[in-house]
C-alpha cells in the first residue's frame, strides 16, 4: 500500500498589473508569503532575484508601451521552489541572452538579469502559446550562485 502525505504543499497563486509599482508590491507578497511558510532564507533570495528580473523585464519590455496582466505561480516543495510566470505582453526568445556575464568594463543599466536568472533557476523553460508567455523554473535546496564571476 502507498501512503502519502495528505497535508498538500503551499501554492501562492497572485497577479499584478504591469506596472513596475504592482510588479513591486508583487514581490513584496512573495517574500511575505515565503517567509510565513517558514522557507529558508537563501530560497527566499534567490527566488527574490529572479521575480525581480523576470517581472521587471515584463513590464519594461513585454508590455512598454501598454498594460497588461502577469500571472504568478509558486509551489513549494519539499527540496525545491516552483515557478511559473505568464503574460500577454510581447514575445522573446530567451535563448538568445544571458548565456554569459556581461564584460565588466562596458558597465551599463541592463545585461546582467538574465545571466542572474540563469545563474539561479534550474530548468528555466520558456514557450508561446497563442498569445501567452509561460515562464517556468525551479530553485534547488542549498543552491547558491556564484557571482564572482561578475567580480572578475
Amino acid at each position: 500500500m502507498i501512503q502519502s502525505d495528505p497535508t498538500p504543499l503551499p501554492v501562492l497563486t497572485t497577479c499584478c498589473k504591469s506596472s513596475l509599482n504592482d510588479v513591486r508590491a508583487l514581490l513584496v507578497q512573495v517574500d511575505k508569503f515565503l517567509r510565513a511558510q517558514g522557507t529558508p532564507a537563501d530560497w527566499v533570495e534567490d527566488m527574490n532575484i529572479i521575480l525581480a528580473e523576470v517581472l521587471s523585464n515584463i513590464a519594461r519590455h513585454g508590455y512598454s508601451d501598454m498594460s497588461g496582466r502577469i500571472d504568478l505561480e509558486i509551489r513549494l516543495g519539499v527540496n525545491e521552489l516552483r515557478c511559473r510566470v505568464s503574460d500577454q505582453g510581447r514575445p522573446f526568445n530567451p535563448k538568445l541572452i544571458g548565456h554569459r556575464a556581461p564584460e565588466p568594463t562596458r558597465l551599463r543599466e541592463g545585461g546582467y538579469g538574465w545571466f542572474l536568472i540563469r545563474s539561479l533557476a534550474r530548468a528555466l523553460t520558456y514557450h508561446r502559446v497563442k498569445d501567452t508567455n509561460y515562464l517556468t523554473f525551479w530553485i534547488p535546496v542549498g543552491h547558491t550562485v556564484q557571482v564572482a564571476a561578475l567580480a572578475d
